[in-house]
């Protein structure tokens, strides 16, 4: 039998120093004790919007479908709370809005960076007024001090105002990446086109674009962000978008049951007609042999019409037209017209 040998993460060519592979297979814990607690007070600094939340709840699930397409170990937690060591020795906690790691993990509570056999793989932060500069700085730095790959911040602008896409929550527009080389967060690049109103960067870590467009950002219920999938370069569909196509698909499912139920209708009325066809034929058949039977009887005689009955009653040859019948009945004699009949039905004389 074979054996399946464990994920290993992928050495990371951003040191001088060789990385060994880790095994990425066996879940780490979550806790929810005192010590390290699942979730304690949120403050006023980590209030969060409407559009903050759709947001986090869109790159969710788009994080988890397209990263379930390599059959690897990962998980994606929201708004956990992630338990480490600053530089200064000192026990931190902060809790990341989404987290990526290579590996998976039990439970929902906390998590601490001591069990995990290598740093995650990419944070991202929706910044709000109150929590941007802290996303920029503090947690920047803790991010790069834990060893975590890519580093995103998104701004939801939550506005309609298209100023604000320009001069957000961030200074360098409504995304910001970076990513870890050599112990230091080095800028992931970010284009903007101003025609289209939209923006996308490439994440190296997540392998997709995320793309923002003014024009979805303009509903409500959603802000704009989109994770584009590497395969098509679509984006992937929202849950709302998710529910509008299937909705779509359901009504054109409808169109099409539709469309077979008159098929099957008229196929219905076809088969009727030909039905009724062929009793009007069959009748007709009926009436024409019984009519030559009763011919051969008064010109022939009894033997002759039962034999001309036997005839029609082993052959399913029809009867001819009523001109080539009217040749029969002109023969003299009995044999004759019989022998006409046995020729026209296929039937030997017998001996």
């Amino acid at each position: 039998m074979a054996i399946t040998k464990p994920w290993t993460a992928p050495v990371e060519p951003l040191t001088a120093e060789p990385v060994s592979p880790v095994d990425l297979s066996k879940p780490i814990p979550s806790w929810n004790t005192p010590e390290y607690p699942a979730e304690w007070p949120r403050s006023d600094d980590m209030s969060v919007t409407p559009r903050h939340v759709v947001i986090l709840r869109y790159l969710y699930g788009a994080l988890t479908a397209l990263l379930g397409r390599p059959r690897r170990p990962f998980a994606v937690n929201q708004e956990i709370g992630l338990h480490f060591v600053d530089a200064d020795g000192q026990t931190q906690r902060c809790d990341p809005d989404l987290i990526v790691m290579p590996f998976p993990n039990t439970g929902e509570g906390s998590l601490r960076r001591q069990d995990m056999p290598c740093p995650p793989d990419c944070v991202i932060e929706v910044a709000s007024p109150s929590t941007a500069d802290k996303d920029l700085g503090r947690k920047k730095a803790w991010y790069a001090g834990m060893g975590i790959r890519e580093y995103w911040i998104l701004d939801p602008v939550d506005s309609d105002d298209p100023s604000r896409f320009e001069n957000g929550l961030l200074p360098d527009g409504p995304m910001m990446g970076w990513r870890l080389e050599r112990g230091r967060y080095e800028p992931l690049a970010t284009s903007r086109d101003a025609a289209a109103r939209t923006w996308s960067a490439y994440s190296p870590v997540l392998d997709c674009d995320i793309f923002l467009s003014q024009e979805l950002h303009r509903d409500e219920t959603d802000g704009g962000y989109r994770m584009l999938d590497p395969e098509t370069g679509e984006p992937l569909p929202s849950e709302s978008e998710k529910n509008e196509l299937l909705a779509k698909q359901d009504e054109l499912l409808a169109e099409q049951d539709e469309l077979l139920a008159e098929k099957d209708e008229l196929l219905a009325k076809q088969i009727d007609q030909l039905d009724d066809r062929n009793a009007q034929l069959a009748a007709k058949e009926r009436a024409l042999k019984e009519a030559v039977t009763t011919m051969a009887q008064l010109r022939y005689g009894d033997p002759t019409a039962d034999q001309l009955r036997l005839m029609m009653q082993r052959t399913s040859t029809p009867m001819p037209n009523i001109d080539v019948v009217q040749e029969w009945i002109a023969k003299p004699s009995s044999e004759e017209f019989l022998d006409l009949a046995r020729q026209h039905f296929g039937l030997a004389e017998r001996s």
